[in-house]
Protein backbone atom coordinates (compact mmCIF):
# COMPACT_ATOMS: atom_id res chain seq x y z
CA UNK A 1 0.00 0.00 0.00
CA UNK A 2 2.92 2.25 0.45
CA UNK A 3 6.57 2.37 0.79
CA UNK A 4 6.39 2.83 4.62
CA UNK A 5 6.36 -1.22 5.42
CA UNK A 6 3.16 -2.87 4.00
CA UNK A 7 3.87 -4.48 0.74
CA UNK A 8 2.63 -7.46 -0.26
CA UNK A 9 4.32 -10.73 -1.38
CA UNK A 10 4.37 -11.37 -5.22
CA UNK A 11 4.30 -15.23 -4.73
CA UNK A 12 1.61 -15.69 -1.34
CA UNK A 13 2.74 -18.57 1.12
CA UNK A 14 0.27 -20.89 2.16
CA UNK A 15 -2.38 -20.60 4.47
CA UNK A 16 -4.32 -17.13 5.21
CA UNK A 17 -1.91 -15.56 2.32
CA UNK A 18 -2.61 -17.61 -0.72
CA UNK A 19 -6.12 -17.80 0.50
CA UNK A 20 -6.75 -13.92 0.34
CA UNK A 21 -4.90 -14.02 -2.56
CA UNK A 22 -7.55 -16.76 -4.43
CA UNK A 23 -10.33 -14.66 -2.87
CA UNK A 24 -9.18 -10.74 -3.92
CA UNK A 25 -9.20 -12.73 -7.71
CA UNK A 26 -12.60 -13.24 -7.58
CA UNK A 27 -13.23 -10.47 -6.07
CA UNK A 28 -11.88 -7.99 -8.33
CA UNK A 29 -13.58 -10.06 -11.02
CA UNK A 30 -17.10 -8.96 -9.94
CA UNK A 31 -17.50 -11.22 -7.39
CA UNK A 32 -19.84 -11.47 -4.22
CA UNK A 33 -17.14 -12.85 -1.75
CA UNK A 34 -17.74 -14.40 1.97
CA UNK A 35 -14.68 -15.82 3.78
CA UNK A 36 -13.86 -18.57 6.65
CA UNK A 37 -17.21 -19.85 6.89
CA UNK A 38 -18.05 -22.25 9.22
CA UNK A 39 -21.26 -24.47 10.59
CA UNK A 40 -21.72 -25.70 14.09
CA UNK A 41 -24.43 -28.34 15.21
CA UNK A 42 -22.55 -27.89 18.03
CA UNK A 43 -19.43 -29.35 16.43
CA UNK A 44 -17.71 -28.42 13.53
CA UNK A 45 -19.79 -29.77 10.62
CA UNK A 46 -17.80 -27.76 7.76
CA UNK A 47 -15.65 -24.84 7.27
CA UNK A 48 -15.90 -23.17 3.78
CA UNK A 49 -12.73 -21.55 2.47
CA UNK A 50 -14.67 -19.26 0.44
CA UNK A 51 -17.72 -18.83 -0.85
CA UNK A 52 -18.30 -16.83 -4.14
CA UNK A 53 -21.68 -15.19 -5.83
CA UNK A 54 -22.12 -14.22 -9.26
CA UNK A 55 -25.13 -12.36 -9.82
CA UNK A 56 -24.80 -12.39 -13.41
CA UNK A 57 -27.91 -11.28 -15.94
CA UNK A 58 -28.46 -15.08 -16.78
CA UNK A 59 -28.57 -16.85 -13.27
CA UNK A 60 -26.85 -16.50 -10.13
CA UNK A 61 -23.77 -18.76 -10.20
CA UNK A 62 -22.60 -20.10 -6.64
CA UNK A 63 -19.11 -21.64 -5.92
CA UNK A 64 -17.39 -23.31 -2.83
CA UNK A 65 -13.82 -22.06 -3.22
CA UNK A 66 -11.28 -24.32 -1.68
CA UNK A 67 -7.25 -23.28 -1.13
CA UNK A 68 -4.64 -25.90 -0.38
CA UNK A 69 -0.82 -24.11 -0.24
CA UNK A 70 0.51 -27.70 0.78
CA UNK A 71 0.06 -31.35 0.34
CA UNK A 72 -3.46 -32.21 -0.54
CA UNK A 73 -4.99 -35.30 -2.56
CA UNK A 74 -8.07 -36.99 -4.13
CA UNK A 75 -9.92 -37.38 -0.30
CA UNK A 76 -9.72 -33.50 -0.20
CA UNK A 77 -11.02 -33.60 -3.48
CA UNK A 78 -14.29 -35.57 -3.09
CA UNK A 79 -14.77 -33.78 0.71
CA UNK A 80 -15.59 -30.56 -1.55
CA UNK A 81 -17.61 -32.84 -3.74
CA UNK A 82 -19.65 -33.79 -0.97
CA UNK A 83 -19.91 -29.97 0.75
CA UNK A 84 -21.00 -29.21 -2.67
CA UNK A 85 -24.39 -32.08 -2.53
CA UNK A 86 -24.94 -30.82 1.02
CA UNK A 87 -25.46 -27.27 0.08
CA UNK A 88 -26.77 -27.98 -3.59
CA UNK A 89 -24.34 -26.19 -5.37
CA UNK A 90 -23.75 -27.42 -8.81
CA UNK A 91 -19.86 -25.71 -9.13
CA UNK A 92 -16.85 -25.37 -7.02
CA UNK A 93 -13.03 -24.95 -7.54
CA UNK A 94 -9.95 -26.09 -5.55
CA UNK A 95 -6.67 -23.89 -5.80
CA UNK A 96 -3.21 -25.72 -4.98
CA UNK A 97 0.26 -24.46 -5.75
CA UNK A 98 1.66 -27.69 -6.90
CA UNK A 99 0.69 -30.43 -9.01
CA UNK A 100 2.49 -33.46 -7.39
CA UNK A 101 1.58 -36.68 -8.99
CA UNK A 102 -2.18 -35.85 -9.63
CA UNK A 103 -2.02 -33.90 -12.59
CA UNK A 104 -5.12 -35.75 -13.65
CA UNK A 105 -7.23 -34.63 -11.07
CA UNK A 106 -8.97 -31.72 -13.57
CA UNK A 107 -10.00 -34.26 -15.98
CA UNK A 108 -11.07 -36.63 -13.05
CA UNK A 109 -13.78 -33.70 -11.34
CA UNK A 110 -14.90 -31.58 -13.78
CA UNK A 111 -17.67 -33.92 -14.35
CA UNK A 112 -18.57 -33.67 -10.74
CA UNK A 113 -18.43 -29.69 -10.96
CA UNK A 114 -15.38 -28.71 -9.33
CA UNK A 115 -12.42 -27.15 -11.01
CA UNK A 116 -8.92 -27.93 -10.32
CA UNK A 117 -6.54 -25.76 -10.57
CA UNK A 118 -2.98 -25.00 -9.88
CA UNK A 119 -1.14 -21.84 -9.81
CA UNK A 120 2.34 -22.66 -10.07
CA UNK A 121 3.55 -19.65 -11.54
CA UNK A 122 2.08 -16.19 -10.04
CA UNK A 123 3.19 -14.10 -12.57
CA UNK A 124 0.12 -15.57 -14.78
CA UNK A 125 -2.04 -16.46 -12.19
CA UNK A 126 -4.06 -13.56 -13.45
CA UNK A 127 -4.41 -14.21 -16.78
CA UNK A 128 -5.19 -18.08 -16.01
CA UNK A 129 -7.68 -17.11 -14.24
CA UNK A 130 -9.36 -15.29 -16.99
CA UNK A 131 -8.83 -18.16 -19.22
CA UNK A 132 -10.64 -20.97 -16.96
CA UNK A 133 -13.77 -18.76 -17.02
CA UNK A 134 -13.72 -17.77 -13.87
CA UNK A 135 -14.21 -13.64 -14.56
CA UNK A 136 -12.14 -11.17 -15.86
CA UNK A 137 -10.26 -7.97 -14.10
CA UNK A 138 -11.60 -4.32 -15.66
CA UNK A 139 -8.35 -3.40 -13.47
CA UNK A 140 -5.50 -5.63 -12.40
CA UNK A 141 -4.33 -3.18 -9.79
CA UNK A 142 -7.42 -4.10 -8.10
CA UNK A 143 -6.16 -7.53 -6.78
CA UNK A 144 -3.31 -6.16 -4.78
CA UNK A 145 -6.02 -3.40 -3.44
CA UNK A 146 -8.00 -6.54 -2.07
CA UNK A 147 -5.56 -8.59 -0.65
CA UNK A 148 -4.86 -5.24 1.52
CA UNK A 149 -8.61 -5.15 2.76
CA UNK A 150 -8.70 -8.40 3.49
CA UNK A 151 -5.56 -7.88 6.04
CA UNK A 152 -7.40 -5.51 7.66
CA UNK A 153 -10.63 -7.61 8.06
CA UNK A 154 -8.70 -10.45 9.79
CA UNK A 155 -6.81 -8.10 11.75
CA UNK A 156 -10.23 -6.25 13.14
CA UNK A 157 -11.41 -9.70 13.43
CA UNK A 158 -8.52 -10.96 15.51
CA UNK A 159 -8.79 -7.93 17.28
CA UNK A 160 -11.96 -8.71 18.52
CA UNK A 161 -11.13 -12.44 19.23
CA UNK A 162 -7.89 -11.30 21.52
CA UNK A 163 -10.29 -8.81 23.72
CA UNK A 164 -12.97 -11.33 23.96
CA UNK A 165 -10.35 -13.40 25.45
CA UNK A 166 -9.10 -10.76 27.64
CA UNK A 167 -12.25 -10.60 29.38
CA UNK A 168 -14.33 -7.80 27.54
CA UNK A 169 -18.09 -7.86 27.34
CA UNK A 170 -18.47 -5.66 24.42
CA UNK A 171 -15.62 -7.84 22.82
CA UNK A 172 -17.57 -10.81 23.75
CA UNK A 173 -20.75 -9.77 22.52
CA UNK A 174 -18.79 -8.43 18.82
CA UNK A 175 -17.60 -11.88 18.96
CA UNK A 176 -20.59 -13.33 19.02
CA UNK A 177 -21.96 -10.82 16.17
CA UNK A 178 -19.24 -11.61 14.08
CA UNK A 179 -20.31 -15.36 14.48
CA UNK A 180 -23.80 -15.10 13.42
CA UNK A 181 -23.53 -12.20 10.12
CA UNK A 182 -20.48 -14.48 9.46
CA UNK A 183 -21.51 -18.14 9.75
CA UNK A 184 -25.35 -18.47 10.89
CA UNK A 185 -26.92 -16.32 8.16
CA UNK A 186 -24.84 -17.74 5.28
CA UNK A 187 -26.02 -21.50 6.02
CA UNK A 188 -29.80 -20.54 6.77
CA UNK A 189 -32.01 -22.39 4.60
CA UNK A 190 -34.06 -19.40 3.42
CA UNK A 191 -33.10 -16.04 3.06
CA UNK A 192 -36.73 -14.91 4.44
CA UNK A 193 -34.92 -17.20 7.49
CA UNK A 194 -31.71 -15.25 7.12
CA UNK A 195 -33.30 -12.13 7.10
CA UNK A 196 -35.13 -13.07 10.62
CA UNK A 197 -32.11 -14.12 12.10
CA UNK A 198 -30.24 -10.86 11.22
CA UNK A 199 -33.08 -8.67 12.19
CA UNK A 200 -33.23 -10.13 15.85
CA UNK A 201 -29.51 -9.35 15.99
CA UNK A 202 -29.78 -5.92 14.46
CA UNK A 203 -32.41 -5.19 17.15
CA UNK A 204 -30.01 -6.26 20.04
CA UNK A 205 -27.27 -4.69 18.75
CA UNK A 206 -27.98 -1.18 17.68
CA UNK A 207 -25.43 0.73 18.65
CA UNK A 208 -22.75 -2.04 18.92
CA UNK A 209 -19.59 0.12 19.03
CA UNK A 210 -20.99 3.29 21.21
CA UNK A 211 -21.67 0.62 23.68
CA UNK A 212 -18.54 -0.68 23.53
CA UNK A 213 -16.61 2.61 23.23
CA UNK A 214 -18.64 3.13 26.77
CA UNK A 215 -17.21 0.47 28.72
CA UNK A 216 -13.40 1.43 26.91
CA UNK A 217 -14.43 4.45 28.92
CA UNK A 218 -14.88 2.97 32.19
CA UNK A 219 -18.39 2.82 32.06
CA UNK A 220 -20.77 -0.47 31.27
CA UNK A 221 -21.22 -2.25 27.83
CA UNK A 222 -24.90 -0.94 26.46
CA UNK A 223 -25.50 -1.57 22.85
CA UNK A 224 -28.48 0.46 23.40
CA UNK A 225 -27.01 3.58 25.11
CA UNK A 226 -28.46 6.53 24.25
CA UNK A 227 -25.60 8.91 24.05
CA UNK A 228 -22.81 9.80 21.96
CA UNK A 229 -20.94 11.50 24.16
CA UNK A 230 -17.80 9.33 24.78
CA UNK A 231 -14.36 10.12 24.44
CA UNK A 232 -12.95 6.78 22.92
CA UNK A 233 -16.47 6.86 20.56
CA UNK A 234 -15.43 10.19 19.44
CA UNK A 235 -11.37 9.28 18.68
CA UNK A 236 -12.18 6.31 16.62
CA UNK A 237 -14.84 8.23 14.37
CA UNK A 238 -12.37 11.09 14.03
CA UNK A 239 -8.60 9.97 14.74
CA UNK A 240 -9.17 6.38 13.27
CA UNK A 241 -7.92 5.14 16.97
CA UNK A 242 -9.15 2.01 18.79
CA UNK A 243 -8.74 -0.78 17.03
CA UNK A 244 -11.74 -2.69 18.77
CA UNK A 245 -14.02 0.18 17.79
CA UNK A 246 -13.05 -0.03 14.48
CA UNK A 247 -13.73 -3.59 14.19
CA UNK A 248 -17.43 -2.64 16.03
CA UNK A 249 -17.62 -0.33 13.18
CA UNK A 250 -17.13 -2.92 10.21
CA UNK A 251 -19.53 -5.25 12.45
CA UNK A 252 -22.67 -3.17 11.95
CA UNK A 253 -21.62 -2.11 8.59
CA UNK A 254 -21.06 -5.98 7.66
CA UNK A 255 -24.63 -6.79 9.19
CA UNK A 256 -26.17 -4.57 7.28
CA UNK A 257 -24.58 -5.55 4.11
CA UNK A 258 -25.83 -8.92 5.09
CA UNK A 259 -29.26 -7.99 5.41
CA UNK A 260 -29.54 -5.86 1.66
CA UNK A 261 -27.76 -8.73 -0.07
CA UNK A 262 -30.33 -11.28 1.63
CA UNK A 263 -33.07 -9.15 0.49
CA UNK A 264 -31.94 -9.31 -3.25
CA UNK A 265 -31.84 -12.98 -2.98
CA UNK A 266 -35.24 -12.84 -1.65
CA UNK A 267 -36.40 -10.14 -4.64
CA UNK A 268 -34.82 -12.78 -7.13
CA UNK A 269 -36.04 -15.73 -5.56
CA UNK A 270 -39.44 -13.93 -4.72
CA UNK A 271 -39.70 -11.36 -8.23
CA UNK A 272 -43.23 -11.15 -8.33
CA UNK A 273 -43.41 -10.04 -4.37
CA UNK A 274 -43.77 -12.53 -1.40
CA UNK A 275 -46.24 -15.15 -1.03
CA UNK A 276 -49.48 -13.85 0.41
CA UNK A 277 -50.75 -14.31 3.46
CA UNK A 278 -54.23 -14.98 2.67
CA UNK A 279 -55.37 -17.10 -0.43
CA UNK A 280 -57.76 -16.17 -2.73
CA UNK A 281 -60.42 -18.06 -0.81
CA UNK A 282 -59.57 -16.58 2.36
CA UNK A 283 -58.16 -19.12 3.83
CA UNK A 284 -55.15 -18.15 6.04
CA UNK A 285 -51.36 -19.44 4.81
CA UNK A 286 -48.37 -19.82 6.06
CA UNK A 287 -45.83 -19.19 3.24
CA UNK A 288 -45.47 -15.37 3.48
CA UNK A 289 -45.72 -15.33 7.60
CA UNK A 290 -41.69 -15.45 7.58
CA UNK A 291 -41.42 -12.62 5.12
CA UNK A 292 -44.33 -10.70 6.49
CA UNK A 293 -42.92 -10.49 9.74
CA UNK A 294 -39.91 -8.33 9.37
CA UNK A 295 -40.28 -4.40 9.78
CA UNK A 296 -41.97 -2.16 7.99
CA UNK A 297 -38.82 -0.05 6.79
CA UNK A 298 -37.23 -3.54 5.56
CA UNK A 299 -40.65 -4.00 3.11
CA UNK A 300 -40.86 -0.56 2.38
CA UNK A 301 -37.26 -0.83 1.44
CA UNK A 302 -38.02 -4.12 -1.20
CA UNK A 303 -40.66 -2.11 -2.59
CA UNK A 304 -38.10 0.21 -3.65
CA UNK A 305 -35.59 -2.59 -4.75
CA UNK A 306 -37.94 -4.52 -6.99
CA UNK A 307 -38.30 -0.87 -9.40
CA UNK A 308 -34.30 -0.73 -9.46
CA UNK A 309 -32.91 -1.88 -12.77
CA UNK A 310 -29.96 -3.52 -11.65
CA UNK A 311 -31.00 -4.04 -7.89
CA UNK A 312 -29.41 -8.15 -8.21
CA UNK A 313 -25.71 -6.03 -8.01
CA UNK A 314 -26.35 -4.06 -5.27
CA UNK A 315 -24.92 -6.65 -2.84
CA UNK A 316 -20.99 -6.93 -4.84
CA UNK A 317 -21.36 -2.93 -5.41
CA UNK A 318 -21.97 -2.31 -2.00
CA UNK A 319 -18.96 -4.69 -0.68
CA UNK A 320 -16.94 -2.87 -3.09
CA UNK A 321 -18.14 0.47 -1.96
CA UNK A 322 -17.04 -0.28 1.64
CA UNK A 323 -14.29 -1.93 1.34
CA UNK A 324 -12.68 -1.48 -1.73
CA UNK A 325 -13.77 2.61 -2.38
CA UNK A 326 -13.38 3.34 1.59
CA UNK A 327 -17.34 4.63 1.92
CA UNK A 328 -16.76 7.60 0.22
CA UNK A 329 -16.79 9.06 -3.22
CA UNK A 330 -15.00 12.65 -3.89
CA UNK A 331 -17.50 14.90 -4.37
CA UNK A 332 -15.65 17.56 -6.77
CA UNK A 333 -15.14 14.26 -8.96
CA UNK A 334 -18.37 12.12 -8.62
CA UNK A 335 -18.82 11.97 -12.45
CA UNK A 336 -15.56 10.30 -12.84
CA UNK A 337 -15.83 8.41 -9.29
CA UNK A 338 -19.20 7.01 -10.39
CA UNK A 339 -17.78 5.92 -14.23
CA UNK A 340 -15.37 4.00 -12.50
CA UNK A 341 -17.78 2.51 -10.02
CA UNK A 342 -20.00 1.76 -12.83
CA UNK A 343 -17.22 -0.20 -14.70
CA UNK A 344 -16.21 -2.19 -11.48
CA UNK A 345 -19.58 -3.21 -10.23
CA UNK A 346 -21.66 -3.28 -14.22
CA UNK A 347 -24.62 -0.75 -12.80
CA UNK A 348 -24.42 2.16 -15.68
CA UNK A 349 -23.04 5.30 -13.67
CA UNK A 350 -26.29 6.76 -14.16
CA UNK A 351 -27.72 4.74 -12.05
CA UNK A 352 -24.86 4.86 -9.22
CA UNK A 353 -26.53 7.54 -7.22
CA UNK A 354 -29.53 5.45 -6.86
CA UNK A 355 -27.45 2.42 -5.47
CA UNK A 356 -26.00 4.50 -3.05
CA UNK A 357 -29.86 5.13 -1.17
CA UNK A 358 -30.00 1.67 -0.28
CA UNK A 359 -28.90 1.95 3.26
CA UNK A 360 -31.08 4.86 3.68
CA UNK A 361 -34.36 2.72 2.24
CA UNK A 362 -33.58 -0.35 4.09
CA UNK A 363 -31.82 1.37 7.41
CA UNK A 364 -34.06 5.04 7.47
CA UNK A 365 -32.39 7.55 9.33
CA UNK A 366 -30.92 11.26 9.41
CA UNK A 367 -29.27 10.02 6.08
CA UNK A 368 -26.12 8.26 6.33
CA UNK A 369 -23.61 10.28 3.97
CA UNK A 370 -21.84 12.98 5.38
CA UNK A 371 -19.25 16.03 4.34
CA UNK A 372 -17.03 16.23 7.48
CA UNK A 373 -15.76 19.89 6.92
CA UNK A 374 -14.34 21.62 4.02
CA UNK A 375 -13.47 18.49 1.98
CA UNK A 376 -14.23 16.96 -1.07
CA UNK A 377 -14.70 13.41 0.94
CA UNK A 378 -18.63 12.62 1.55
CA UNK A 379 -18.56 9.57 3.16
CA UNK A 380 -21.00 6.71 4.44
CA UNK A 381 -21.05 7.52 8.40
CA UNK A 382 -19.31 4.85 10.87
CA UNK A 383 -17.01 3.23 7.94
CA UNK A 384 -13.90 2.49 9.99
CA UNK A 385 -11.16 4.86 9.10
CA UNK A 386 -8.77 1.75 8.27
CA UNK A 387 -11.09 0.49 5.59
CA UNK A 388 -11.53 4.44 4.65
CA UNK A 389 -7.81 3.87 4.09
CA UNK A 390 -8.03 1.37 1.57
CA UNK A 391 -10.13 3.82 -0.23
CA UNK A 392 -7.78 6.89 0.14
CA UNK A 393 -5.14 4.48 -1.62
CA UNK A 394 -7.36 3.55 -4.00
CA UNK A 395 -7.59 7.16 -5.49
CA UNK A 396 -4.15 7.65 -5.14
CA UNK A 397 -3.45 4.56 -7.78
CA UNK A 398 -6.46 5.97 -9.92
CA UNK A 399 -5.36 9.47 -10.43
CA UNK A 400 -1.79 8.49 -11.05
CA UNK A 401 -0.57 9.98 -7.71
CA UNK A 402 2.10 7.63 -6.89
CA UNK A 403 2.89 8.59 -2.79
CA UNK A 404 2.58 12.51 -3.88
CA UNK A 405 -1.10 13.31 -2.82
CA UNK A 406 -0.42 17.07 -3.14
CA UNK A 407 -0.37 16.61 -6.88
CA UNK A 408 -4.05 16.09 -6.53
CA UNK A 409 -6.47 19.13 -7.60
CA UNK A 410 -8.70 18.96 -4.89
CA UNK A 411 -11.73 21.64 -4.63
CA UNK A 412 -11.69 21.49 -0.78
CA UNK A 413 -8.68 22.86 1.17
CA UNK A 414 -8.33 19.77 3.32
CA UNK A 415 -9.01 17.07 0.83
CA UNK A 416 -5.56 15.95 0.47
CA UNK A 417 -4.79 15.88 4.21
CA UNK A 418 -7.64 14.34 4.77
CA UNK A 419 -6.95 11.05 2.59
CA UNK A 420 -3.14 11.39 3.46
CA UNK A 421 -4.37 11.03 7.25
CA UNK A 422 -6.57 7.87 6.14
CA UNK A 423 -3.83 6.05 4.56
CA UNK A 424 -1.40 7.12 7.18
CA UNK A 425 -4.28 4.81 9.59
CA UNK A 426 -4.25 2.01 7.48
CA UNK A 427 -0.44 1.55 7.26
CA UNK A 428 -0.01 1.88 11.03
CA UNK A 429 -2.49 -0.59 11.78
CA UNK A 430 -1.16 -2.91 8.52
CA UNK A 431 2.52 -2.37 9.82
CA UNK A 432 3.66 -5.74 11.46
Amino acid sequence: MSTSGVKLPDIPGAGDELEDYIAALFQASGHFVEKQLVESDPADILELDIFTTDYAPERIVRRIIEVKGGGWGYTDLFKVVGWMTYLGLERGAFFVKKWGDRKTAPDRMKPLGLDVVCFDDFTTAPKDFEAKGFGSFTESGLIGLWRHSYGVERKLVKTIHDRAKAGSLGAREAKSYYRLINDGTFFARAPEESLAMLYEAYREHPKLTLGYARELDGGTFNPHSATTQSPSYQAALRQGEHPDLQACMYLEHRARLAILKAAVDYAVEHPDGPPPLVSETGKFVFLGLGYHSLPETFQTGMDWLRKQPNFRLYPTFWQQFLWGWGGFFLEDRKGKEFEWMSTYSGIPAKEIPSALEAFDRFFPSNGWFTTPGRTDVHMLKLVPMVFQGIGAHHRRVQYDLGNNLSALNASGPYTRGDLGKRINCTVDFLRP
